[in-house]
């Protein structure tokens, strides 16, 4: 009897289909470092239905700056002037001295200032004289105070076209023949503020020289 070739064949199946099993039952490998991370992390909770979810913190800011004095402002008045009452300014006034009175050597004469500006301003304390010769010279002045009554500083509001004097007085001794006499002269109506020219009375000559001792008393409102 011949023998049959069906049967190695069907070993040989057998022992392949036999490994394949072995092969699927194996166990799996084991995880990586990688794996490990993503499968041990916080895992997200879904949000309950019927609740809000929450929401990422909101860091404290600081509270919006308040500006005092806000609301309405205060209208405007018409009739208050442009600027508060500040010291007055050569550029305000007019300078005018009046004729000179001698008295047995002993000069006077009256300067008055006019504010023709439209701002009111103040006159305060003793004016200071500055005077060059009529040659050119700057003459050096002691300057002093006159005595008696009505002739101590007082402040002078000046409102737009209002007037104030002040009184000057001096001694002749030194004027002799030939000697330089003031030409120009100047009255710092305020301390601080710069020299205002005097308008001189042309028909009545000043005998201030260098040296002359300048006796200015305090402002008086109106122009005499």
């Amino acid at each position: 009897m011949r023998p049959s070739l069906t049967q190695p064949l069907v070993g040989a199946a057998v022992t392949v289909a036999a490994g394949i099993l072995v092969g699927c039952a194996s166990p799996p490998a084991p995880p990586t470092a990688t794996s490990e991370a993503a499968t041990s992390g916080p895992t997200r909770q879904s949000t309950p239905p019927g609740e809000t979810p929450p929401t990422s913190q909101v860091l404290p800011t600081e509270p919006p700056l308040s500006v005092p004095g806000g609301g309405s402002s205060t209208p405007v008045d018409p009739a208050e002037p442009l600027f508060p009452d500040g010291p007055c300014s050569p550029g305000q006034l007019d300078v005018v001295a009046g004729p000179v009175e001698p008295a047995l050597g002993y000069r006077q004469m009256r300067v008055r200032v006019t504010n023709h500006s439209r701002v009111p301003c103040v006159l305060a304390g003793y004016a200071t004289v500055v005077a060059r010769g009529t040659g050119g010279t700057t003459f050096r002045n002691p300057v002093g105070r006159l005595t008696g009554e009505g002739s101590e500083a007082q402040t002078v509001p000046l409102d737009p076209g209002g007037s104030a004097h002040a009184d000057l007085g001096w001694r002749s001794d030194l004027a002799a023949a030939g000697v330089e006499r003031v030409g120009i002269l100047w009255l710092v109506v305020t301390a601080g503020s710069t020299p205002a020219v005097v308008q001189l009375d042309p028909t009545s000559p000043v005998d201030i020289v260098d040296g002359t001792e300048v006796r200015v008393g305090g402002w008086r409102p109106g122009a005499d």
